[in-house]
């Protein structure tokens, strides 16, 4: 995936004529995601360094657990 923009500054960097099934991202888009990043770095959680839109927790207590256990 492409990301439209520097998450570590905010700024977005797309191309404001593409179509979303021309695979750039709005301007709105990348402004819910930065609302996103900021809500989980305040709250424990860093993105990976390869695909910063997925996040991990920083203290994780179980980092090479993999829980298979169903949720309701």
């Amino acid at each position: 995936m492409k990301e439209e923009g520097n998450p570590d500054t905010g700024e977005y960097t797309g191309d404001n004529s593409k179509s979303p099934a021309g695979r750039s991202i709005t301007p709105e888009q990348f402004h819910n995601r930065m609302i996103l990043r900021r809500a989980m770095l305040s709250h424990g959680f860093k993105p990976l360094d390869t695909e910063w839109w997925h996040f991990t927790l920083k203290d994780e207590p179980f980092p090479d657990t993999y829980f298979t256990f169903p949720v309701k």
